[in-house]
């Protein structure tokens, strides 16, 4: 009896080691086979509407230059970047953000435009830094005429998942409070400026792009240091080239509109098979997501029960602790192998969005649209397309008025003209 009382307290030890590493084992397992959950208000911000009617002097236009998809080529098979997807996107969001802030009243025309080179009362550029359907991270920078800059940051938003459920996707746009968000902001910042400066910055707009045109004729009105321009003095009342400015100016204004307009009918043509690939994509993130946290979880656990069941054969006594040893390195090396397994589901994963992100692509055709006896294509190329558009602008002017760059241009006066 006393023998057996002694081989009973003796194994006592061996199998509290062995049940620790077992519940360890458990724990790192479901640990790792975890999702986070998280519960998101779907349009939780508003963006603020104008309550009172603007005068039309502070109502500034809004040029949005078309984002900068965020990747560089070769992109790596496994990052999650699908070149034709951006490259739709780039052309996307900005109109998205187009449409909260023309709803909102506090501005003038709203206008996507294929690049920066237009001379804009406040400008938007962008750069995408993650979209894949369920999280979108925007950087976000608006500039004024004046170079003053009103916005420096990046907004982020993970979609909730009652963003894609079985109701019209078109109803609310999933990432709508990142919008509204960047509209808010930006109404936060025209309110710190007065009357006179908004007023200040339209006539910066109109000196900069007069200048653009004629240098020697209206480039004594503006100071420049640093980056930050200044109205030097105004033309004066009645000066016949500022008139010839404006009607130039109208028809540039013609082409940006006609760009607005394709960026507008280029976002109706891809809603839905893009709003389809988002969904399907916020589907296969999560999914992905679960797969490889399982699958981390499933390797760590089965090297540990592989170290653990190496360490407790080599401290077997008897045979029965060699067997579990023995066992324990069999489970450990199971668990190891069901990662290996679960990382090439991961692979197949991917493999889907690829083929989501290139069904997509094929919706992305140029238009050509004629204006003026001027054939613009608006494809890839339309930014330097708007580039030759403005030379011919000024070959306009220089036929209308006879200014060439050696010409001077009319002495300043101190006057403020708010016709400009």
């Amino acid at each position: 009896m006393n023998t057996v009382i002694t081989n009973v307290t003796t194994a006592k030890p061996d199998l509290s080691r062995q049940s620790r590493i077992v519940f360890a084992l458990l724990c790192l397992t479901l640990l790792g086979g975890c999702v986070s959950q998280s519960v998101k208000h779907v349009n939780a911000t508003r963006a603020v509407h104008a309550e009172r009617e603007i005068p039309q002097a502070e109502l500034l236009d809004i040029n949005i230059a078309v984002f900068d998809p965020g990747y560089t080529e070769p992109v790596e098979e496994d990052s999650g970047i699908f070149p034709q997807v951006r490259k739709a996107e780039a052309g996307y969001f900005p109109y998205r953000l187009r449409e909260t802030l023309q709803s909102t009243g506090h501005w003038g025309p709203v206008r996507v435009v294929p690049g920066t080179e237009t001379n804009s009362e406040l400008l938007l550029t962008g750069k995408i830094i993650e979209s894949n359907g369920r999280d979108l991270e925007l950087a976000v920078r608006a500039v004024d005429a004046s170079g003053r800059v009103w916005l420096d940051k990046k907004y982020s938003e993970t979609a909730a998942s009652l963003s894609y459920s079985d109701s019209d996707p078109s109803e609310m746009d999933p990432f709508q409070d990142l919008y509204n968000r960047i509209a808010n902001d930006l109404l936060k910042a025209r309110k710190e400026l007065s009357s006179a400066q908004l007023r200040d910055i339209r006539k910066l707009a109109f000196l900069r792009f007069a200048d653009d045109l004629a240098p020697d004729a209206f480039g004594e009105y503006l100071r420049e240091k640093d980056g930050q321009f200044s109205v030097r003095g105004l033309p004066a009342e009645g000066d016949p080239n500022v008139q010839r400015v404006n009607r130039i100016r109208e028809r540039d204004y013609r082409l940006v509109d006609a760009l607005d307009q394709h960026y507008y009918i280029f976002s109706e043509q891809i809603q839905a098979p893009y709003d389809e690939w988002r969904a399907s994509s916020y589907r296969e993130a999560k999914n992905l997501e679960k797969v490889r946290k399982e699958a981390i979880g499933r390797m760590v656990a089965g090297a540990v029960g592989v170290a653990a069941g190496i360490y407790g054969a080599g401290q077997a006594t008897n045979g029965a602790q060699g067997a579990a040893a023995i066992s324990a390195v069999g489970g450990g090396a199971y668990l190891f192998k069901s990662g290996l397994d679960k990382n090439a589901e991961k692979k197949l994963h991917i493999e889907a969005l690829k083929e989501l992100g290139e069904s997509l692509s094929g919706d992305l055709k140029p238009r050509v649209i004629e204006l003026d006896g001027k054939t613009v294509t608006l494809s890839g190329s339309a930014e330097a397309q708007y580039q030759e558009w403005r030379e011919l602008l000024r070959k306009i002017y220089v036929e209308e008025t006879g200014f060439t760059p050696s010409a001077s241009g009319p002495e300043t006066t101190g006057g403020a003209d708010d016709d400009l």
